[in-house]
């Protein structure tokens, strides 16, 4: 076993945990639909989250080219993946009673939006962290999605206009597909 195939594992696990988690929760609202009420944008955030889960873990594999890991690498690369795993965890909340999902996005939004800021902070700080270790940055591309995010998310985390979330829900969405899609169609170690 690697170096890297053995500080992936706990990303890894942190990752499948966050997927496992949304699973669930989907699971539960197919199964009990008679008394839970599902609310669309929680659905597209719930997609949202797990497609980013998804980026990540594949992302991780561009780290396999880095020969020498110090600890603060790691936490970093760690970190991300428990934020990632808390969002899954605002979006269903373990032991929740309530059963409307629009009431528990909106109480939930600006834990969960404040989530994504921290991911972004954490994303620039890795970033830079990558680019000592000689990994290929994406540009100002890049600098112009944390914005988009940051901002956005700071607006949805202080709105509770279902056309505000549901739009941003959606902006999130194509962002994000179209920013994997430029850069991460092919698996590759820099």
């Amino acid at each position: 076993m690697s170096q890297f195939e053995y500080l992936a594992v706990l990303v890894s696990v942190i990752v499948g945990l966050g997927v496992v988690h949304l699973l669930s929760g989907v699971a539960r609202l197919l199964a009990d639909r008679r008394r839970l009420r599902p609310y669309w944008v929680h659905l597209l955030w719930t997609w949202n989250v797990f497609h980013y889960l998804v980026y990540y873990w594949w992302f991780v594999w561009r780290w396999s080219a880095v020969s020498e890991w110090q600890l603060v690498l790691y936490l970093f690369v760690l970190i991300y993946a428990v934020f990632l795993y808390l969002l899954c965890a605002v979006l269903f909340p373990p032991g929740e009673e309530a059963t409307d999902f629009r009431e528990i996005y909106l109480r939930n939004k600006r834990p969960f939006f404040g989530l994504w800021i921290l991911i972004v902070l954490v994303d620039v700080v890795d970033t830079r962290i990558k680019q000592h270790y000689g990994l290929s940055g994406f540009g100002p591309l890049l600098v112009a999605v944390w914005v988009t995010l940051g901002l956005g998310s700071a607006v949805a985390a202080r709105s509770s206009s279902h056309r505000l979330q549901a739009g941003w829900a959606m902006m999130f969405f194509g962002i994000m597909s179209v920013f994997e899609y430029l850069n991460f169609r092919v698996l590759r170690a820099d």
